[in-house]
C-alpha cells in the first residue's frame, strides 16, 4: 500500500487476453470453496492493455470477497463484456448485500461497513481500496451495484489494446 500511494508500485503495460486470465483465475479460485460454483458469462473478443498480474490481483480479491460475503449462496457469477474502448468484468455474489448509504465509501482506505450483517466478516478495509487504485492506475474505473439481502456486483473496466498492438503483442504473448 505504501508503494501504491507513493506511485512506486510497478506494473507492466502490455496487451493480454483478459478472458483467458479470468478463466485461469476462476479455475484457481474454484478450489477455495467447495460450496460455491463460479460461473463465467459473456466473452471479451479483444485484447486489453495493462498488467495481467495486477488485474489478476483485482479479480482474485473480488472473487474472495464474493465467496466470503455470500456464505449461504451456492454460486458466484463473473460477467465479461467489451466495447470499442474497454472491457468490463463484473463479479456478482448472492449474499448479504450493502446498504446504498455505504456504497460510495467502499473504495476508501480502511473503510469497513459497520453493521450487524457485516460484523462477523474480518478485514482491514484495504482490499477494495487497493483494487480501485490498481484499476484507476490502468485508466479504468470500478463501481458496485448492491441491494441488502440480495447481493452485490462489483465491476471494473480495463482499456482495450489498440488494434495494432492486439495483433502483434497478443500473438507474441501466446507463443
Amino acid at each position: 500500500m505504501t508503494k501504491l500511494e507513493a506511485g512506486q508500485l510497478h506494473w507492466e503495460n502490455i496487451s493480454f487476453d483478459l478472458g483467458a486470465l479470468v478463466a485461469d483465475i476462476v479455475q484457481e479460485m474454484a478450489h477455495t470453496s467447495e460450496q460455491h460454483q463460479i460461473r463465467i458469462e459473456g466473452a471479451i473478443g479483444a485484447q486489453v492493455c495493462g498488467d495481467p498480474e495486477r488485474i489478476g490481483q483485482v479479480l482474485t480479491n473480488l472473487l474472495s470477497n464474493a465467496i466470503k460475503y455470500s456464505p449461504q449462496a451456492e454460486e458466484v457469477l463473473v460477467s465479461l463484456a467489451a466495447d470499442a474502448d474497454a472491457a468490463t468484468v463484473g463479479v456478482q455474489d448472492f449474499g448479504i448485500g450493502i446498504a446504498a448509504s455505504k456504497q460510495q465509501r467502499l473504495f476508501e482506505r480502511f473503510f469497513r461497513v459497520n453493521d450487524l450483517s457485516h460484523a462477523m466478516f474480518p478485514g482491514l478495509g484495504l482490499g477494495l481500496y487497493i483494487c480501485a487504485e490498481i484499476v484507476k492506475g490502468h485508466g479504468g474505473r470500478m463501481w458496485v451495484e448492491s441491494r441488502e439481502g440480495v447481493g452485490s456486483t462489483f465491476f471494473f473496466t480495463v482499456p482495450c489494446a489498440p488494434e495494432s498492438e492486439a495483433g502483434t503483442r497478443g500473438e507474441a504473448a501466446r507463443e
